[in-house]
């Protein structure tokens, strides 16, 4: 019965670990996918591509990202981009961060 328990908590902390490096991995992609120069659609692109879902503030030229992560125990993580573009909706900045919710 050890055994057996043994494997199981080895086999869900595996899998944890599979999901949570495949986000990081996602999130890695995003921020060299995004230069600095990238036109809108090729920002909104690779988001969509990585699983965000994103809207355009045309008030504040930025593209706000979100991507909902996996719950882990009463704490959730999830990644947010915040992607602001010029006059001419180029890319001039990308900024990608975890985000922790929580009671």
């Amino acid at each position: 019965m050890k055994n057996v328990t043994t494997v199981l908590t080895l086999l869900l902390v595996s899998c944890m670990t599979g999901s949570t490096k495949t986000q990081y991995d996602c999130v890695q992609k995003l921020k060299e996918k995004i230069q600095v120069g990238d036109s809108q659609s090729d920002a909104e692109q690779a988001l969509d591509q990585c699983g965000f879902t994103h809207s355009f503030d045309q008030k504040t030229s930025t593209i706000y990202a979100l991507r909902r992560g996996d719950k882990d125990g009463l704490v959730k993580q999830d990644w947010s981009a915040n992607i602001k573009l010029d006059e001419g909706r180029r890319v001039t900045s990308v900024k990608v961060e975890k985000v922790f919710t929580g009671p």
